[in-house]
């Protein structure tokens, strides 16, 4: 036991900086797992983000068909009304529930939570083939901006307006506008029909 003591006395210099050798190498390779190992969970929640992303988006496509499902005619025909606030109430609260949409994804865009290439080379290229399709969405939008309505995001209205901007180039714009025709007003039929009765004495 004394043999042993003197020897690790008259070799405790050695010995120290084999043990701290050791110490840093163990260190390292421990290093080296927990690296190893959070590169992994960043990978699986990397994954698992982006396919909470893609079902955002898949989900907002299932929101846009059952809107399109209940298109009214005044937009489907591709006109132009000249007064927005004169045509059907299902077609003013179809265009505003049309914006809510563009809104919420461009949100969901902002937040990172749908996939960015659909929205850089689908979304984008859609909603200005929609405005130049459907010009009725553009007087809509207004009317609806008018009313205070699409304040969130703070900067959508800028977006909208590069949208309208860009539906009407040459690279989306598809055909001459035509005008909407207004809804007659029943009780102004009524009295119209009634005046030509009297006036054919009838």
């Amino acid at each position: 036991m004394r043999r042993v003591l003197k020897w690790l006395w008259s070799n405790s210099e050695p010995i120290s900086h084999w043990a701290t050798v050791l110490a840093f190498a163990a260190a390292a390779i421990g290093s080296y797992y927990a690296y190893g190992q959070l590169k992994t969970a960043s990978a699986q929640l990397e994954q698992a983000n982006d396919q909470r992303r893609w079902q955002n988006y898949n989900e907002m496509n299932v929101r846009y068909a059952g809107l399109y499902e209940n298109i009214p005619e005044q937009i489907v025909s591709g006109c132009v009304p000249d007064d927005f606030g004169k045509l059907k109430p299902d077609t003013k609260r179809w265009v505003r529930q049309y914006f809510n949409l563009y809104s919420e994804e461009y949100w969901l865009y902002k937040e990172k939570l749908i996939p960015e290439e659909m929205w850089t080379r689908r979304i984008h290229g859609g909603v200005r083939v929609n405005l130049s399709k459907y010009p009725a969405l553009i007087d809509g939008y207004r009317y609806w901006k008018a009313a205070g309505a699409f304040t969130h995001p703070d900067d959508f209205h800028a977006v909208v307006d590069v949208a309208i901007s860009d539906a009407k180039s040459p690279k989306y714009a598809s055909h001459a506008p035509k005008p909407c025709r207004i809804p007659a007003d029943p009780s102004k039929t009524v009295e119209k029909s009634l005046r030509k009765v009297a006036a054919q004495g009838g």
